[in-house]
């Protein structure tokens, strides 16, 4: 069976290392946010990704789908498979995921 992949709209932020956390938070929403998904183990950044733990390289880029949920895309995937949409205000459109009641694994 052949399959295309449905085209869904998505945030995105380019995760440039511990010096981003803030940006990291912001584009939670909260901070509360931002520990429900993301965790340290030393100086590595993970996420409660829907599919498990997952480490987030430098620069990779962190995805927030439609649900509120998050994974990590390294760089060169992300720019193969996603194309950057002219800027809105991402917050408006984006932010009303979390009374959808997904959680971390």
């Amino acid at each position: 069976m052949r399959v295309v992949k449905k085209p869904i709209e998505a945030v995105a932020i380019q995760w440039k290392g511990a010096d981003s956390k803030q940006d990291l938070i912001d584009f939670c929403g909260s901070e509360e946010m931002f520990e429900k998904w993301f965790c340290y183990e030393g100086e590595e950044l993970y996420i409660d990704s829907l599919e498990g733990r997952q480490i987030v390289v430098k620069n990779a880029f962190i995805v927030r789908g439609n649900y509120g949920e998050y994974w990590s895309i390294k760089e060169q995937m992300f720019r193969n498979n996603y194309t950057i949409l002219p800027d809105e205000d991402e917050t408006e459109n984006y932010n009303n995921f979390q009374d959808r009641k997904f959680e971390p694994r």
